[in-house]
């Protein structure tokens, strides 16, 4: 009988939905798809063990696998089937129209010998304009999986999927930097030759969904100019001091869409990064992390652009740095970026937002020079307990440089609970302390050494608004709660904070210009509300409950008698 094309059609539907319940139900019923095999375009299933694969964890079973990979891409596209069991392995090479699918039970075991994965090509240079600037740097310092457990380059339509786990071995001595060192590597080759667990470089259609990742040498999984990226419900547990263990790295990637997903890693748990491509247009959802470095952070690598990111319902626990670190450093730009509903447990801070010239450092003078732009950022709804191991007198921070500002930042609607303790001594000493720029260093929440501020220092910024901040002390601390330098056009409306007999004034405005605090509370005990210095001017102190305060302003002697103005407060 000669089937019609919509007959075809129809038939192609029904046999991709019937691989898709077979393999959703982990039973042998996935070989079955193979009968579709005969038609034109339906999808097959092949079997590694039906191709001679061996599950004993000791085979490596690389060469098989690759096969199979080939056979199934060849045919037209389908599934490549791990069933359960342990399969040793060196670098699998993904291919256009495959699925690699792990059943529960299964798992592909990294081989240990760095020499079962080929090195990887650099990707091809890039008709971009961010590209250009890097250009007598390349390859040797783009950032991109030379080695990997899987890897595809330049495909399209993949996907890894399944119950299974894929276990990099990422323990072995013949991985961690600190034994590689011992045996005579650079700290570059001992940084550098190791796999990956994921490699996906310029891809089109990939999709990750439900495995988990396991021990691996190096990042977990990182896509490198992608477009239309799907990643859920994957779990990623890899956490070592030593091993650098990223999470998650979108490098110069469009169109993705991450949920569902649980990390637990040695390096920051997302990471954003545009080496040479802009990376916009993605949805970060319903995630829990945990990470010996940052939460979520944009950058280091910060040629291109971050643009239209929406982040939301984050959980964190046991973050060391920043749980949301936003940084501009190399000269590209940050631009339209939506963060809300975040709660963090036991962080080094909450916010930190660096713009930076690290580039000045590396970029060629004759392909210009650039410091970048950090702006349109809305950060809202979080809930963060600051409960580091540093006990330094840190806070979160927005920073730019002199004469680059970081530009039009909300946040709104944040608590945060302080659990550490800061002396009276030790706060005057912050205060009166100078704090470095610090321009070219690689950015760290901490970078900066003590600050004066115990919930937010602001300095070299431009239309900032604060909402709704709520700070809270487990512990005590005589900082300022805000403090703000070379600030313009500020807005405050409803900061509440304790205070402390003998602690610094809640609020310190530094050479701000065009300044508005609306709505304040001056708790019990409160010595002074407002202090404000340095050739501020156009400060508005208005609607806010000053009956505790002992002194509602201190002006700098210096300041003009017309640059604070108070109206409709309670005194």
């Amino acid at each position: 009988m000669r089937l019609t094309a919509p007959s075809r059609s129809r038939l192609r539907r029904r046999a991709s939905g019937f691989l898709q319940r077979a393999l959703s139900s982990g039973t042998a019923l996935v070989l079955a798809a193979a009968a579709y095999g005969g038609e034109a375009g339906a999808p097959v299933t092949r079997s590694i063990v039906a191709a001679g694969a061996v599950a004993d964890g000791r085979t490596l079973n690389t060469a098989v696998i690759n096969r199979v990979v080939t056979e199934v891409s060849e045919s037209g596209g389908g599934v490549v089937y791990v069933p359960p069991g342990v399969f040793l392995t060196g670098t699998i090479y993904l291919k256009n129209r495959v699925t690699l699918h792990l059943a529960g039970g299964a798992v592909l075991l990294g081989s240990t010998e760095l020499q079962d994965y080929p090195e990887n090509p650099a990707p091809p240079p890039a008709d971009t304009p961010e590209f250009k600037r890097i250009s007598h740097l390349y390859p040797a310092s783009l950032e991109f999986g030379r080695y990997s457990l899987v890897c595809a380059d330049g495909q399209h339509d993949v996907a890894i999927t399944g119950q299974g786990r894929i276990d990099g071995q990422g323990h072995h001595t013949n991985f961690t930097k600190q034994d590689l060192i011992g045996r005579g590597a650079s700290k570059r080759d001992a940084y550098l030759k190791r796999p990956y667990g994921l490699s996906f470089v310029r891809c089109q259609g990939v999709t990750v969904r439900d495995i988990t990742l396991h021990d691996l040498a190096f990042w977990s999984q990182d896509y490198l100019d992608c477009d239309d990226v799907r990643i859920s419900g994957v779990t990623v547990d890899s956490k070592k001091l030593d091993y650098n263990n990223d999470g998650l790295d979108l490098d110069g990637s469009r169109n993705v869409r991450v949920s569902d997903c649980y990390f637990n890693v040695g390096d920051d748990a997302i990471c954003f990064k545009s080496s040479f491509r802009d990376c916009e247009n993605i949805t970060i959802a319903n995630c829990v992390l945990s990470s010996l470095a940052n939460g979520v952070k944009f950058g280091t690598a910060s040629i291109g652009s971050f643009r239209n990111i929406a982040i939301s319902n984050l959980t964190m626990e046991n973050i060391n740095a920043a749980g949301l670190a936003l940084e501009i450093v190399d000269g590209g730009t940050m631009d339209g970026i939506v963060i809300s509903n975040i709660v963090m447990n036991r962080v080094g801070t909450a916010v930190f937002l660096k713009l930076g010239d690290r580039g000045q450092k590396w970029m060629d003078p004759a392909k210009g020079l650039a410091v970048g732009r950090l702006r349109n950022i809305s950060i809202s709804n979080i809930v963060a307990h600051l409960d580091s191991d540093d006990f330094r007198p840190l806070c979160g921070s927005i920073s730019g440089l002199p004469g680059h500002p970081v530009e039009d930042v909300t946040i709104s609607n944040m608590q945060l609970i302080l659990h550490h303790s800061h002396t009276a001594t030790a706060a005057a000493a912050t205060a009166a302390a100078a704090i470095p720029e610090e321009a070219g260093a690689y950015p760290e929440y901490s970078m900066f050494g003590p600050l004066p501020a115990s919930g937010l220092y602001i300095r070299h910024a431009k239309g900032i608004v604060l909402r709704d901040i709520d700070l809270r002390f487990v512990g005590e601390d005589y900082r300022s709660a805000l403090v703000c330098d070379d600030v313009q056009d500020l807005d405050v409306q409803g900061w509440r904070s304790p205070a402390l007999a003998g602690a610094q004034p809640v609020v310190c405005l530094r050479g701000v210009r065009r300044a508005r605090i609306a709505a304040g509370v001056a708790s019990a005990g409160t010595d002074t509300y407002l202090r404000v210095t340095d050739d501020s001017s156009d400060i508005l102190l208005t609607g806010s409950d000053l009956a505790h305060a002992r002194l509602a302003v201190s002006a700098d002697p210096s300041l003009s008698p017309s640059a604070i103005t108070e109206t409709a407060n309670r005194r």
